[in-house]
């Protein structure tokens, strides 16, 4: 038995599979629990009820309607204070507000700043969430575009290119899984976002206990996907037009021969752009090199390359690039496609990918997943290339 010499985050009140987005896992699982119950229960009940669209929403959008009343009560008050923007998306929206003398506020609700704004534009009022969005565009994706079973099946069926994918609810289906996918595999949340409790490369029984154990912590289903390789991707999608094509990489380290993982942790932190999180040692490190065959004293040969985490991005201490005057042009055509599919004027598609530059029709690549309300703000801060500036595309819709 060996005595650490680094340090293990083991702080209770985060979650290392959660990353740097922790959350309740029994609020997640209960919001799930509650997402099916409507998807199985609800809507028909409505529908058949009310038979309109009106109903869907009253069903889908329990948050909207409860800012609503919130609203109309005046329990309710607005902060012109842009430093209190929930997110980076919503900071850019604002700015690019002010720029075009679009007047805009955020809501404040018993005394906490929500992710909910309010913009006067075309001599009226809006109320949004995050991101503005023209209520006469198509909007009927919302329903279903986050859910990862139902968004693999539409492009499935419209002959896009997607990862196989089976849905998950207890261990039995799990191996069953297993025993149908190509490995590897990778098992995630049926719905979520930002890689929480996502297990990848997937290679044994004892592996896929563990995953299913992991999502559903937060989550009654699950997806498991065979694992595509490649950088992963971010497409972000306005009005069907590809405005900005994200490359995310998980945190690495290179070895030199000598020096142990751990060290390497170490020194690449020491070293590390401001911009880049440090690389914090967790039990999902961990657990990631254990499937790697590694730990944390490994010495890697020299020049070998090893992935730390499942998750990618500066946040997680890994390298980014915005790419969209690279990617080859039918990645244009794909996306206007895809934006057609999901009918939602802003989108967020993430897909895996050896190399965008190079003929789409040549590699075996995947489109993974659909995000509604994307983070448009790592098009502008990432670490290279030129940044793009998605606000302006999203404002725009509103001519």
């Amino acid at each position: 038995m060996f005595m650490n010499t680094h340090t293990v985050n083991t702080d209770k009140k985060t979650c290392s599979a959660c990353g740097t987005a922790p959350t309740n896992h029994h609020l997640m699982y209960f919001s799930s629990v509650v997402d099916n119950m409507i998807t199985s229960i609800g809507k028909p009940i409505f529908t058949f009820l009310f038979r309109g669209r009106g109903s869907q929403k009253l069903v889908d959008n329990m948050e909207k309607i409860a800012f609503s009343i919130f609203n109309f009560f005046h329990l309710i008050r607005y902060s012109d204070d842009m430093e209190k923007a929930i997110t980076g998306r919503s900071t850019l929206i604002w700015e690019e507000a002010r720029r075009r003398g679009i007047k805009m506020q955020q809501a404040v609700l018993f005394g906490k700043h929500i992710d909910y704004y309010k913009a006067h534009v075309k001599g009226k009022d809006i109320i949004f969430q995050s991101l503005p969005i023209p209520p006469w565009l198509p909007q009927d994706g919302y329903d279903w575009i986050d859910d990862k079973l139902i968004f693999a099946k539409k492009l499935q069926d419209a002959g896009m290119p997607s990862p196989a994918t089976r849905l998950i609810s207890n261990l039995k289906e799990a191996y069953e899984a297993f025993d149908s996918l190509k490995k590897p595999i990778i098992v995630k949340p049926q719905s979520g976002s930002r890689g929480r409790h996502t297990t990848t490369n997937i290679n044994t029984k004892e592996e896929m206990k563990y995953a299913f154990d992991l999502a559903e912590q937060i989550s009654p289903t699950m997806v498991a996907q065979e694992h595509l390789f490649g950088s992963v991707y971010r497409a972000t999608v306005v009005n069907n037009v590809l405005v900005g094509f994200f490359r995310a990489d998980q945190p690495q380290i290179v070895g030199n021969g000598v020096s142990t993982i751990a060290e390497l942790i170490a020194e690449k932190n020491k070293n590390r752009s401001e911009r880049i999180s440090e690389i914090l040692i967790t039990e999902e490190i961990i657990n990631f090199l254990k499937r790697e065959n590694y730990t944390l004293e490994s010495i890697v040969p020299k020049d070998e390359i090893v992935h730390l985490l499942a998750k990618t991005g500066r946040l997680y201490g890994g390298y980014t690039k915005e790419m969209i005057p690279e990617v080859h042009p039918k990645m244009h055509s794909i996306f206007k496609k895809a934006g057609e599919i999901v009918s939602v004027p802003v989108a967020g598609f993430d897909l895996i990918i050896e190399d965008p530059k190079a003929d789409p029709d040549t590699q075996n690549w995947g489109i993974i997943e659909c995000n509604s309300l994307p983070f448009i703000d790592l098009h502008y801060f990432a670490l290279e290339g030129e940044p793009v500036n998605v606000a302006t595309f999203i404002w725009d819709l509103w001519k």
